[in-house]
């Protein structure tokens, strides 16, 4: 008897083995199945921080378009306002510049008269020009 008992026990404990196998092998997949949809659902989430990152800087990105646009009217306006001012001013400063620069090189050179009426006649001509 005692030999059937023990075999009659190791069936019991071979089946509850196998039980506990199936309750862990269905905790495992409903496990699994959560997992799953926790995942979807944190990327939903990742999602529309996403969306909502993505119009802030398409609205972003439309103001300083907006800015530039502003930026550029304003230059050109300033540019065609002030370009005839600045050119003036430009070509006067540019004038001065040059007449303080001649003013500080002299140079005395030997010249034959020849050459002097040459070129007085040369003068004579180009004044006759203008």
């Amino acid at each position: 008897m005692s030999e059937t008992i023990q075999l009659e026990q190791l069936l019991n404990e071979k089946t509850g083995v196998e039980e506990e196998s199936r309750d862990l092998d269905e905790e495992q997949k409903q496990l699994k199945l959560k997992a799953k949809v926790l995942a979807e659902k944190i990327i939903q989430e990742l999602r529309k921080k996403n969306n909502a990152k993505q119009q802030t800087v398409n609205q972003l990105q439309s103001k300083v378009g907006e800015l530039e646009n502003q930026l550029n009217n304003l230059s050109v306006s300033g540019v065609l306002g002030n370009a005839a001012d600045e050119s003036n001013g430009e070509e006067e400063a540019a004038s001065e510049t040059f007449d303080e620069a001649m003013e500080d090189n002299v140079t005395v050179t030997e010249v034959n008269e020849q050459e002097m009426e040459v070129d007085s006649k040369q003068d004579k001509k180009k004044r006759k020009l203008f």
